[in-house]
């Protein structure tokens, strides 16, 4: 008797991950366009506002964009390059390093040296597309798009790399807190261990937290 191959189709599947998935689409979002010329800026927030976003406000400089993300706090800000008190370049990264609000530049110029200034500050430049005019909707349908994922991206990446940070430094701070009860009250590792974890069940607090009163004060608290 020959046997057969299982053909079974009910064979459990392997669990599925629990990381929250990537946004594909942002819907509509809240834009700020900065130009000094007026034109080229009510007609780019034409095509944004088209394109199912809603405008913010339109800044005729860069230090105007900076107040008005700060006022109305938009997802993305759509930048001209050259403008008067502030360079869209400049603006962006201000926008980014101070409200994370990722920035798109559009500017009639391939500038090498902005480009290369924009590579060399890297995430820090807050700029997540750059486009040239004149822009066509669909192509600010497409830059708006991946700009919005580019940042989501790397804000997933920032928090991570953020929680590990605080991990480690909790970490840190309870093998500390541990040494000093080791040589404050003679005991050894474990035994501290146990008393830092028996203080924060008692005191309803982190581990962390008890460790830090310990790294503080020098012993455990009365």
């Amino acid at each position: 008797m020959t046997n057969k191959p299982n053909h079974n189709t009910n064979q459990p599947k392997a669990p599925a991950s629990k990381a929250e998935p990537m946004p594909r689409s942002f819907g509509c979002v809240r834009i700020l366009v900065a130009d000094d010329e007026h034109l080229p800026a009510t007609g780019l927030a034409g095509s944004a506002a088209d394109l199912g976003h809603s405008i913010v406000g339109i800044a005729p400089d860069g230090e105007r964009a900076v107040a008005m993300a700060r006022e109305f706090r938009p997802d993305l800000a759509l930048l001209d390059i050259r403008m008067p008190r502030l360079s869209g370049i400049d603006a962006a990264m201000v926008l980014f390093g101070e409200m994370k609000i990722p920035s798109i530049i559009i500017s009639a110029y391939s500038d090498e040296e902005n480009v290369k200034r924009i590579h060399a500050n890297g995430e820090a430049a807050g700029v997540f597309g750059y486009l040239l005019k004149p822009v066509s909707r669909e192509q600010l349908a497409v830059a708006i798009g991946i700009a919005l994922q580019r940042a989501a991206v790397d804000g997933q990446h920032i928090a991570r790399v953020q929680q590990l940070e605080a991990n480690l430094l909790q970490r840190r701070t309870v093998e500390q807190a541990k040494w000093i009860l080791v040589q404050k009250r003679k005991i050894t590792e474990p035994e501290a261990h146990d008393l830092l974890q028996k203080l924060a069940r008692n005191q309803r607090k982190q581990l962390a937290d008890v460790a830090q009163i310990v790294v503080t004060t020098g012993d455990l608290p009365a």
